[in-house]
């Protein structure tokens, strides 16, 4: 599987991450994988690293959260 970054998107005021990955399955339907998490930073990021941090934590969220089944 090969998901694909839909969206990555970071709220200020309540400091949450929302991060989709869509992938098609082999049935012809779709996979949907979200997360949303607390993320806060104290070095002023622009948006574009912003959202690659985020990109990335939910990534290392992700194979925890597969790990753990």
């Amino acid at each position: 599987m090969a998901f694909k970054l839909t969206h990555a998107k970071y709220d200020r005021k309540t400091e949450r991450a929302y991060v989709e990955l869509r992938d098609e399955d082999d049935d012809g339907g779709e996979i949907l994988a979200v997360t949303i998490f607390s993320f806060r930073t104290t070095a002023r990021l622009s948006k574009k690293q912003i959202e690659q941090d985020i990109v990335r934590k939910a990534r290392h969220i992700l194979k925890r959260a597969g790990g753990s089944i």
